[in-house]
């Protein structure tokens, strides 16, 4: 079982569109797709590596119960991704298709917001929540 993160890192990189509008994008090109589940080594984090995403969890453990037994859960991550400014038209792009993309695996964005990141010159910071929704089968 894996956990939401890791879910969620798995449903982006496995986006054919979403990787193809990041590496056209991207100064420097990378043999490896730029998703995370933690945050990249220092080298990695300057603007010619951008657009990069990271996945982080969301603390909580939202569920419904019936029986004392969990029935539904409601997993939350936080997809951050860093664009450069110069590429700000392309924004939009990006972040609609990682709605499209979660949400077409059961996710639905709750948050989101977008503001120039201040230990990054010239890139933009986006930050968007997502909550999921998982039946339990195993009750």
């Amino acid at each position: 079982m894996k956990t939401p993160e890791m879910q969620v890192a798995d449903y982006l990189t496995n986006d054919e569109r979403l990787v193809a509008i990041m590496d056209e994008l991207r100064q420097d090109k990378l043999s490896y797709v730029p998703i995370f589940t933690s945050t990249p080594d220092d080298p990695f984090i300057k603007a010619s590596s951008a657009p990069w995403i990271r996945i982080t969890p969301i603390p909580g453990d939202d569920a419904i119960y019936s029986d004392d037994a969990r029935f539904f859960e409601y997993p939350r991550v936080q997809v951050d991704f860093w664009i450069r400014e110069e590429n700000d038209d392309r924004l939009m792009d990006i972040q609609e298709r990682i709605y499209e993309t979660l949400h077409s695996h059961g996710f639905e964005r709750y948050y989101k917001n977008s503001y120039p990141d201040p230990d990054l010159d010239n890139c933009i910071m986006v930050t968007a929540n997502f909550e999921g929704f998982e039946e339990r089968n195993d009750i």
